[in-house]
């Protein structure tokens, strides 16, 4: 009899994570301790789809965060930006509507 052939080739990562893999298992690892708040053995605990749930949540809400910023932003900007006037008042109108007291300085 001959020497026996393996059944199932097997290659050097088979029993193990690739280099790449636990860089990324890493990477999550630390976002959901310093982000999500948990700790090291509940992230490697829980199941790799809530971990990537509690994640993705974190972008979202992430994302939601910096849009209401950039919306704020704006209404600022716009608020503080020169309009288009209506009417135009004059250097002497302006005076006597002063002296009256018929000048709306509200709005």
């Amino acid at each position: 009899m001959g020497p026996l052939t393996r059944f199932f080739p097997l290659h050097k990562g088979f029993f193990g994570l690739t280099a790449s893999f636990k860089e990324n298992l890493w990477e999550e690892i630390f976002a959901c301790i310093k982000h999500v708040g948990m700790t090291y053995q509940d992230v490697l605990s829980a199941p790799t789809c809530e971990r990537r749930f509690f994640l993705l949540k974190l972008i979202d809400d992430k994302r939601k965060e910096h849009e209401a910023v950039e919306e704020r932003m704006e209404s600022v900007n716009n608020k503080n930006a020169k309009g288009s006037r209506t009417t135009k008042v004059g250097g002497q109108q302006l005076k006597s509507k002063f002296k009256d007291g018929n000048l709306d300085l509200n709005g």
